[in-house]
């Protein structure tokens, strides 16, 4: 187990940093398809720019107050929480990743980012099957009310001509009596 080969102190520090990122994880899932595809292209970018420039400190520095940072990453929900998860803290409107960054604990961050993008796909994927089932079942039921109606329609319908068949007979029979010769004695 990987774990196991880290020092205490930092064992602790992943497993926190798990936990903490499930959390953000679990409200970004929450940010409707717009908003969530907004959300994790800008926090996969400030990583990989942050994996490919470790030293540039440019990059281990979000102003919150910055038009991207409030739109991208503070207006969606789970954004900000990721940050901090990923090793990010707020100080004076200022989200800083500390000095010397850990390179792999920001590459593992980038790799839960990836699982949460995919694992929202799936969700999405799941809802449309769960919405196109229900769409189906709905279809189903109003193809069979309609053609319980049409037999009720088609019931009444043949009962009209029956009744309208039966009163033509009435007058043909009494038409073929008054026609009778027999019947006038």
């Amino acid at each position: 187990n990987s774990l196991e080969r880290l020092p205490t102190a930092r064992l602790a520090r992943v497993a926190i940093m798990g936990d903490e990122e499930d959390a953000a994880v679990q409200k970004l899932l929450k940010n409707p398809p717009p908003a969530f595809k907004l959300v994790t292209e800008r926090l996969f970018k400030v990583l990989t720019n942050i994996v490919q420039h470790p030293d540039d400190p440019k990059f281990r520095e979000l102003r919150c107050d910055s038009a991207t940072f409030s739109q991208s990453i503070a207006s969606c929900a789970g954004g900000k929480a990721f940050l901090r998860a990923a090793g990010f803290t707020e100080e004076a409107n200022i989200m800083r990743l500390p000095s010397p960054p850990d390179v792999e604990a920001v590459k593992k961050s980038r790799n839960v980012l990836k699982a949460a993008v995919k694992r929202y796909a799936e969700l999405t994927q799941q809802q449309q099957h769960r919405e196109n089932e229900d769409a189906a079942k709905k279809l189903a039921d109003l193809k069979e009310l309609s053609r319980k109606r049409q037999a009720q329609v088609g019931a009444s319908v043949q009962a009209e001509r029956e009744e309208i068949l039966r009163g033509v007979q009435i007058d043909r029979d009494d038409w073929q009596r008054q026609r009778d010769q027999t019947c006038l004695k």
